[in-house]
């Protein structure tokens, strides 16, 4: 007698690993279609939906329609009847992350999952299964779905529906505003659910952070100064109300923290001599940041979260990446460059835009999870946030302070900056002769750039151009949730070490969040991508005579360098420095005097079989830079061995190494990153032939 398909399900988690686990199982390990046919209406009405789901989506393009059929049918049954709300929120884990499985079952879904929210909401059925439902419709419309039936759902909301029903609502409602045109109305619904008595206050708390959520994102939306002070402060006054009435919201305490620092940044611009009142708001609120920003990552890491919901690795890295912002902006008050609120509200912004992405599958490549924004209009903050990145670029970077139109393109930079400030609207203007051919520049001078010289440098104009294109690119989440999630993974083994504590683990995360994202960058990019700064990652270039002149350490050094350099309050990214461990460390992030991470540089031209020969020629001086400084650092590797045949993944090319000197040293934790340099083009790749 063959064996049910639960015994077969039993069989199979017994003997697969941690991969297989993770993937789910297939048909086949299930007893095989047929077998799977025979049970789909017991299967799909009971806790193993899921599998069930999981086995079809994963056997779609083995099996013929007409077997697929009769179990997309009982999939759809369980769907529209599910055993509970945790196998609904599951099965439809797998719905949303499978979109070919999401193809097949059809436009029925969205209407099953709206008439079973609608059910639970009218208490015709278990009010638990309103949440995992409406969070269905929301993750299918954001994946490209039609959003009218969730739209409408929510727009009928009361506050007088079963109150389990509404737990947890106000977060999808405010996800879906911000998603959403057109949603404002979405606003009276969750100001009647903060109001209504008779909820759950944690309901009402989660109502009232949304509304507080979206006084933020108007400031940031502003199109100028005033206004965003006055929605911040509008904000701030809800965030600490929040706060004072549930001690349990870090969110909230952290949020009333970041806003209340902008503006100590604002009343520091407006009055630099004034007396010390806004300094010490700002003293205040960077160290209330830096705690709360701590505790927050450790709450929220610790309980169930909705994993679709945020870039949580990412959103923790924007929390700490303002941490720095501050703690940096402390010591250098006596710098008039440091009284705008610029950075300040570029990584408010950068905080909004993580915590509100969304995990989903990726259209154009199948297999892949993309990470879907919000599309917030911020065209203030941007601008500003670029224009004074520019402008420290200018004063402080050495491939502009040397040349003689530093001083003129620094002068256009700033009066620019400061006239946007008090604009309520940029005008669009025809760039002039200077900025023709450099988009990212003639879209933050507008009208402004016919005042530039037409015999600037063209050189420093284009590296001005590619710091522009990189800083917008640097702070925005990317759309690849891979990185994301492999920040996340590496975060983990971060946090097992006893010195991963604030301020450091602050200074270290947005440190590792732009590593990876420069490795990610650079794995995809073609050589010319920022001209003869990438130039690296392709083949040798040749001299006047025709010989290959290798790429060597320095083009890695000089390139990762200034990728790093306008990510980091000026003068805290330095290289070639000596004295660090009796030696010259190759690149040196220093946020503030006794917190120094370093990225040591290598350049190999021989291949690396294992990982373990990668540590074996590069740890001990890796590790020796940090002898009096945290124990966490950086190794960048530049393999230029042979690439004929290809190079080995992203993802088995970037680890941590843990590594102790001796029995009572806490380990040092190297992140190490191995980039392909000195490239083939993809078409001269070629299969190794295999020994005999």
């Amino acid at each position: 007698m063959a064996p049910s398909v639960d015994q077969a399900l039993q069989a199979w988690a017994s003997r697969a690993s941690d991969d297989e686990l993770n993937a789910g199982p297939r048909l086949e390990d299930l007893g095989g279609a047929d077998a799977v046919a025979a049970e789909a209406d017991t299967l799909a009405a009971g806790p193993q939906l899921p599998y069930l789901l999981t086995a079809l989506s994963r056997s779609l393009d083995t099996i013929p329609a007409d077997q697929a059929a009769p179990l997309l049918s009982a999939a759809a049954r369980g769907l529209r009847r599910p055993h509970s709300a945790w196998v609904l929120t599951d099965a439809l884990d797998v719905v949303c992350t499978q979109p070919e499985l999401a193809d097949r079952l059809g436009n029925r879904t969205v209407r099953d999952l709206a008439t079973l929210a609608e059910d639970a909401l009218a208490g015709d059925c278990d009010a638990a299964l309103a949440q995992p439902a409406i969070a269905g419709l929301l993750r299918l419309a954001v994946a490209g779905g039609s959003p009218h039936r969730l739209l409408a759902l929510l727009t009928e909301i009361t506050g007088s529906e079963p109150a389990d029903a509404l737990e947890r609502l106000p977060i999808l409602i405010g996800i879906a505003r911000d998603h959403f045109a057109e949603t404002d109305h979405l606003l009276d619904v969750l100001s009647a659910l903060e109001n209504q008595p008779d909820l759950n206050p944690a309901t009402r708390a989660d109502a009232s952070f949304e509304l507080a959520l979206a006084d933020e994102r108007t400031a940031l939306e502003a199109a100028d100064r005033n206004t965003a002070d006055e929605q911040l402060r509008r904000a701030l006054m809800r965030f600490t109300e929040l706060d004072r009435t549930h001690e349990a919201r870090l969110d909230a305490r952290a949020h009333a923290a970041a806003i209340e620092a902008v503006l100590a940044f604002a009343d520091l611009e407006q009055n630099p001599t004034g007396d010390n009142s806004a300094r010490q708001r700002l003293t205040d609120a960077a160290d209330q940041l830096d705690t709360t920003a701590a505790h927050l990552a450790a709450w929220t890491g610790r309980m169930h979260q909705l994993d679709w919901l945020s870039a949580r690795s990412l959103t923790q890295s924007a929390w700490s990446k303002l941490v720095t912002t501050l703690n940096a902006a402390q010591t250098h008050l006596d710098q008039p460059s440091w009284y705008s609120p610029a950075d300040a509200l570029s990584d408010l912004l950068q905080i909004y835009l993580a915590s509100r992405s969304i995990h989903a599958p990726a259209h154009d490549s199948p297999g892949l999870t993309a990470l879907i924004s919000p599309a917030v209009e911020a065209p203030f903050v941007r601008s500003q946030g670029l224009l004074h990145q520019l402008e420290q670029a200018l004063a402080h970077d050495a491939q502009f302070t040397d040349h003689p139109d530093a001083q003129t393109l620094y002068d256009a930079v700033r009066q620019r900056r400061q006239k946007s400030a008090g604009e309520a609207a940029r005008q669009e203007a025809v760039p002039g002769k200077a900025l023709e051919g450099r988009p990212a520049l003639a879209a933050l001078f507008q009208s402004d750039a016919t005042g530039l010289r037409d015999d600037l440098d063209p050189h420093k104009l284009d590296r001005l151009e590619q710091l522009a294109h990189q800083l917008a690119r640097g702070y925005t989440p990317t759309g690849n949730a891979r990185v994301d999630t492999h920040l996340e993974t590496l975060l983990d083994i971060l946090k097992t070490s006893p010195a991963w504590k604030p301020s450091d683990s602050h200074y270290f995360t947005p440190l590792l969040e732009h590593f990876l994202r420069f490795l990610y960058d650079r794995f995809d990019a073609q050589a010319n991508l920022y001209g003869e700064r990438t130039a690296y990652l392709g083949p040798a270039r040749k001299d006047a005579d025709g010989n290959a002149v290798p790429w060597n350490e320095k083009n890695l050094q000089d390139d990762f360098h200034q990728h790093l350099s306008p990510l980091f309050p000026p003068g805290t990214v330095e290289r070639e420095k000596w004295d660090v461990a009796s030696g010259r460390a190759d690149v040196i992030y220093t946020p503030e005097p006794g917190s120094r991470f370093v990225a040591e540089i290598k350049w190999r031209t021989t291949p690396w079989k294992t990982q373990q020969t990668v540590e074996r020629d590069y740890l001990a001086q890796a590790a020796n830079y940090t002898a009096t400084g945290p124990p966490f650092a950086l190794l960048l590797v530049g393999d230029a061995s042979d690439h004929s045949g290809g190079y080995r993944d992203i993802e088995d090319s970037i680890w941590i190494i843990r590594h102790a000197r001796s029995a009572t040293e806490i380990p040092r934790l190297i992140v190490a990153g191995v980039l392909p340099t000195a490239r083939p083009t993809p078409h001269s790749l070629r299969l190794r032939r295999s020994a005999g």
